[in-house]
């Protein structure tokens, strides 16, 4: 088995959320905090070319994403600023970069080439079905019995475990238990294994006395596929740096960079 990069991606700003579609695509979300603006940019998810970057709307900052159904981005917006509730949505088509549709009111779900909305008009509340790629109104509640959501499928994904180091370091090859004791490791080791490979993270005290984020993923002969410096000079251990969806393994460098790697039959 051979891990080959595919592209890394890095444009500066905090990366909000990476979503992988069904389509071999990938949205990228990312906020600049002192601008107050939002920006989402879309990949081929194994060439890392660009479909479309930086787009923005008319409201720059208070929106996301809220569902990506059949190549159309979901966006909603926010009732208010100070409010987490969401409200109003935005269909944006992939394919053609358009705006298809605005409706004010919230997002329940999608499926069966439907999406479902609630309005609540004056304490009166209304179910409402419209067709997703027109917004056109289909039915108002009468047939939301027969509506079937699109279920979410993480079946294909592997996020990864948080494991003590004593329990690390007696389940890796004796080679690379030697190679990985010269580092002063910090707390836990984020560990997963798939195909075969042993896939970690963890941070290490560097010689200012701050924690270096280092990746490594290792065959069963205890031979290095990939070893990665993910961030350096941090104040404390960041969350889990790393995940795999199918074939491909996303490594994710810092706040505002990822890569894209796959995994290769030799």
């Amino acid at each position: 088995m051979q891990i080959k990069e595919l592209y890394k991606y890095d444009c500066g700003r905090q990366i909000f959320r990476l979503l992988p579609t069904d389509s071999d695509k990938i949205i990228i979300e990312e906020r600049d905090r002192e601008k107050k603006e939002a920006y989402f940019s879309c990949l081929d998810l194994q060439t890392g070319k660009k479909i479309f970057s930086d787009l923005q709307f008319e409201e720059k900052y208070w929106i996301g994403i809220e569902k990506i159904y059949k190549d159309v981005i979901f966006f909603h917006k926010f009732e208010r600023p100070d409010l987490p509730n969401h409200k109003g949505i935005v269909a944006f088509d992939i394919k053609s970069q358009t705006t298809l549709w605005e409706n004010e009111n919230k997002f329940l779900f999608a499926g069966d080439d439907k999406v479902a909305l609630m309005s609540n008009d004056f304490g009166i509340t209304k179910l409402i079905l419209v067709d997703y790629l027109s917004g056109e109104i289909i039915s108002e509640s009468a047939e939301f019995l027969n509506l079937k959501p699109q279920k979410e499928n993480y079946d294909n994904y592997i996020y990864t475990q948080k494991i003590p180091q004593e329990v690390f370091y007696s389940s890796i090859h004796p080679d690379i238990r030697k190679r990985i004791s010269e580092y002063v490791i910090k707390d836990y080791i984020n560990f997963v294994s798939s195909n075969k490979i042993s896939l970690f993270s963890f941070h290490h005290i560097n010689n200012d006395g701050k924690l270096n984020n280092i990746f490594f993923a290792i065959d069963k002969n205890g031979t290095v596929l990939l070893h990665e410096t993910l961030n350096t000079g941090l104040e404390k251990i960041e969350p889990e740096s790393f995940f795999i969806k199918d074939d491909l393994l996303f490594l994710l460098f810092g706040s505002s960079g990822f890569g894209v790697y796959k995994f290769i039959e030799r």
